[in-house]
């Protein structure tokens, strides 16, 4: 695994490993099959064994890490009919999730979410690919918490948390995104969802998920196919 900087407090808990290892690769900065290595980690953040093979079974269950027979766990890598899967998923049960949130939550937990849009806006702004994933990510998980249902949110955040990671760690043409479109789309569903239009609001969350699923499916392609080779001029 490549050298992330990859710090905890002193106090090193298996739950803060597990946090920097996924904040490593939600943004990034780990490609898709990397080994992940109980010694090296170890190593890194200066603790025993131990809470570095409790963190990777918890990844594990998130869905960020798949552990291999007789080897060594991995940075999660999706094949097609996985990706597939998961896109089916996330169509069928994240639009109703986001239904219930708007059925249920309070002004208050309305008024959590607008910051949330103004921390995707920055990243937008900044050009910052990785944290414009990484605060999407927040803002979703922000709505599938105010649901109401955790099974749901749970079976969520093991499904799109490793699409999400996915779409990143294949981001060769993350240029070729509009970032502002992306942001007034999320601010289309808030506003939605706020206003007291669950439906709408869904609907926005679909489009959403649509355009994501096209840039996975575009970008997982064009890394089949190798970097483009460069015209003789």
């Amino acid at each position: 695994m490549p050298n992330t900087s990859l710090t905890i407090n002193a106090k090193s808990l298996p739950d803060e490993i597990v946090e920097a290892l996924q904040r490593s690769i939600i943004l990034g900065l780990s490609k898709p099959g990397a080994p992940l290595i109980e010694r090296e980690l170890a190593e890194q953040f200066g603790v025993s064994s131990i809470p570095v093979r409790e963190a990777l079974q918890e990844l594990e269950g998130r869905g960020l890490v798949t552990k291999r027979p007789n080897r060594s766990c991995c940075v999660i890598e999706l094949s097609p009919d996985e990706l597939n899967q998961i896109f089916e998923l996330r169509a069928l049960l994240e639009p109703q999730v986001i239904r219930w949130a708007g059925e249920r939550m309070n002004k208050a937990d309305a008024e959590s979410l607008p910051p949330l849009v103004e921390d995707l806006r920055r990243a937008a702004e900044e050009r910052d690919f990785a944290q414009f994933f990484y605060c999407d990510l927040r803002l979703h998980r922000r709505i599938w918490e105010l649901s109401g249902n955790r099974w749901a949110a749970q079976a969520l955040e093991r499904a799109v948390l490793p699409l999400f990671a996915f779409g990143l760690m294949r981001d060769h043409r993350a240029e070729e995104l509009n970032l502002q479109l992306e942001v007034e789309k999320h601010e289309q569903m808030i506003k939605a969802l706020r206003s007291g239009q669950p439906e709408k609001a869904a609907d926005s969350l679909l489009k959403i998920a649509r355009g994501f699923e096209m840039h996975v499916r575009t970008d997982t392609q064009a890394a089949r196919k190798g970097p483009r080779r460069k015209s003789k001029e």
